[in-house]
């Protein structure tokens, strides 16, 4: 299909026009038309109306006295009109009594449906019917006598004349329609010619002011809608002059500015790149902007590849990672240092301490997240080398420990050995020995069993439990001394209190144990406080279950622990206690560290001991132990 592209104002203005005075002509012409044609008609009809009328009239008295000469001069003076096909008289029975083109038909009935309805007909009535292969209209009047109808007049009248009338009338109606249309089409070129040329002007003025030709001027042609326009376009180009000259002044200025700002944004990568901590940096939809050199190296994703995906894609394999930078920016709130494992693309696993903040940009608009984590790998291996040096002060301490508590046993066992061959025979020394030996020998076997506790790897069966349920427990076991001691215990916990997923034999140890020495502080009663609750570093954090931790507190109001006993409560064979083996607390601790836990102690003299556990409630991966070489 061919499309017309009008390009020219000019030439759309005089389509336009064409495009109006076509419908109003099309309109014009179908309405004189149709007016035309039904005056033609009209005419047409009244004419046969009335010569069938009049034959009716003239026939009247000769159809009475059946003069049929009479009729047939009626109807052939009546069949010489113009346009006549033929005349026809027929009587009171519907018979022909004249025709004027088949004689022969006189006295017979005529049997056409048009027929049928002339003589039926008690008024005058007009039919369309052919005849001599013309169309025909047949007028039929009923011959009335008194009211009585004594036959009918019909005339049949040729339309030959009348459509060729009307042909002429729509020659002539469309030959005056198209002189309109070309007299308008001349008239809108003529408008549209005086309209187009000044816009033609202004249109040329502003390409050159496109291409940069400013020196342009339009002469108002004239003190119409037109001329204003050119007067405004030229108080346009004056004001653009002007302005460009601002602009050009702003672009330099921006160009000043832009370029400092390259210099900061390179200072800055720069910065970024020597910094050893890992940066990264989440849009508002989690998506990872930015990752420095030293993150690339800890995570093995380069920044090209890494940036715009989302951080739950690219730390997949470090879910805690991505589930706080996405909190972060959920909660808007900081969160401080936290210790995860990160586990790289390769599959090794690094230590890091992670802490996150909200991103903002001026005005404080909300930018994103960023995240900062601190290769631990270095302090570990340092941790590791400290834990060295004091276990190997410790196994001094141990072996002196050792010796001392197995000395006194087995100074029994000698003074009984040495007299054993010459006081057997003395039924005492027999009863002595008997209660004596066995007891220390189980003394020593207790120590051991309890070195070999503490020193054999565990094999903990962890399952969820309630911390409060296991308090209870032990509680429930020292119920006689507590009564007898006078000791009043204050529980604080929720009812809300999460599940922590632990070894319960282990852990309900290790509680005995601080229950235990709290009741060994207060010999004369006092307040024993037991606390269940989240960490207050996980209140900063927020909830994420992965990374929640529960503290664990046993508080007592006893005689306390000396400052300079503090560092050595955990030392295996250490104690203040009367008959006491010093393993308990080393025991303890040992439990809750092998359940990724740390515990710590409080305390001064006279003012009672606090000791606070802190567990996982989750157990966490163990670290790869090839993570020192993670940069191979």
């Amino acid at each position: 299909m061919i499309r017309f592209r009008l390009r020219t104002l000019r030439a759309r203005l005089m389509w336009g026009s064409v495009l109006v005075i076509v419908p109003i002509m099309a309109g014009v012409f179908l309405l004189v038309e149709r007016h035309q044609r039904a005056e033609i008609v009209e005419e047409m009809q009244r004419r046969g109306g009335v010569m069938a009328g009049s034959l009716a009239a003239v026939s009247r008295e000769s159809l009475l006295l059946y003069n049929f000469t009479a009729l047939e001069q009626n109807v052939a003076r009546v069949a010489s009109e113009p346009d006549v096909i033929y005349a026809i008289v027929l009587d009171v029975d519907g018979k022909v009594a004249a025709h004027s083109r088949y004689p022969d038909r006189v006295g017979h009935a005529l049997k056409s449906k048009v027929d049928a309805e002339a003589v039926r007909a008690r008024v005058p009535i007009m039919q369309e019917t052919t005849a001599l292969r013309q169309s025909v209209l047949d007028f039929a009047t009923p011959i009335l006598v008194n009211g009585e109808k004594w036959g009918t007049a019909r005339v049949g009248v040729s339309k030959k004349r009348m459509e060729a009338e009307i042909g002429r009338t729509r020659t002539e109606l469309a030959a005056l329609t198209l002189i309109m249309l070309a007299f308008g089409a001349v008239s809108a070129a003529v408008i549209a010619r005086r309209i187009s040329r000044p816009v033609q002007q202004l249109a040329e003025g502003a390409a050159a002011l496109a291409r940069g030709e400013w020196n342009q001027r339009i002469e108002p042609p004239t003190e119409d809608e037109i001329g204003k326009l050119a007067i405004a376009f030229n108080h346009m180009v004056a004001e653009l002059a002007q302005q460009r000259l601002a602009l050009e002044d702003a672009n330099a200025e921006l160009r000043r500015g832009f370029e400092e700002l390259t210099d900061l944004k390179s200072y800055t990568d720069n910065i970024l790149a020597s910094l050893t901590t890992g940066i990264v940096t989440v849009d508002l939809e989690g998506r990872v902007v930015t990752l420095n050199p030293a993150a690339e190296l800890m995570t093995g994703f380069f920044a090209g590849e890494a940036r715009g995906r989302y951080c739950t894609e690219v730390f997949a394999h470090t879910p805690d990672l991505a589930e706080l930078l996405m909190e972060t920016l959920a909660t808007r709130a900081a969160v401080p240092g936290l210790t995860v494992t990160l586990r790289r693309r390769n599959g090794r696993t690094v230590p890091v301490e992670l802490a996150a903040a909200p991103l903002r940009g001026g005005e404080g608009k909300e930018l994103g997240v960023i995240g900062v984590f601190r290769d631990l790998t270095r302090v570990r291996q340092l941790e590791d080398r400290l834990r060295r040096s004091d276990r190997l002060a410790a196994i001094g301490e141990l072996a002196a420990g050792l010796a001392h508590e197995i000395k006194n046993p087995l100074t029994s066992l000698l003074t009984f050995s040495r007299h054993l061959t010459r006081r057997f025979e003395d039924a005492e020394f027999r009863q002595k020995f008997v209660s004596v030996v066995p007891r220390e020998l189980e003394r020593i076997n207790t120590i051991v069993e309890r070195l070999l506790e503490l020193a054999r790897p565990a094999r903990l069966a962890f399952k969820p439990l309630r911390v409060p349920a296991l308090l209870e427990r032990a509680l429930e076991l020292y119920g006689d001394r507590l009564e007898a001691q006078g000791v009043r215990v204050v529980r604080d916990w929720r009812r809300d209190v999460p599940v922590l997923w632990a070894d319960q034999e282990a852990l309900y140890r290790a509680l005995v144990n601080l229950v235990a020495n709290a009741l060994d502080a207060m010999p004369r009663g006092g307040s024993l406080s037991l606390r269940v609750g989240l960490s207050d570093a996980d209140s900063l954090a927020g909830a994420r279950t992965g990374a929640r931790r529960l503290a664990i507190e046993v508080e007592d109001s006893g005689t306390g622990i000396a400052p300079t006993d503090l560092d050595r409560v955990f030392n295996p064979f250490f104690s203040t206690k009367e008959g006491g083996t010093g393993l308990g607390l080393a025991l303890t601790q040992k439990i809750v560290e092998d359940h990724g836990g740390s515990i710590d102690v409080r305390s001064g003299p006279g003012a009672g001991a606090l000791f606070r556990i802190v567990l996982p409630l989750m157990p966490d991966a163990p670290l790869d132990a090839g993570h020192d070489d993670r940069l191979g």
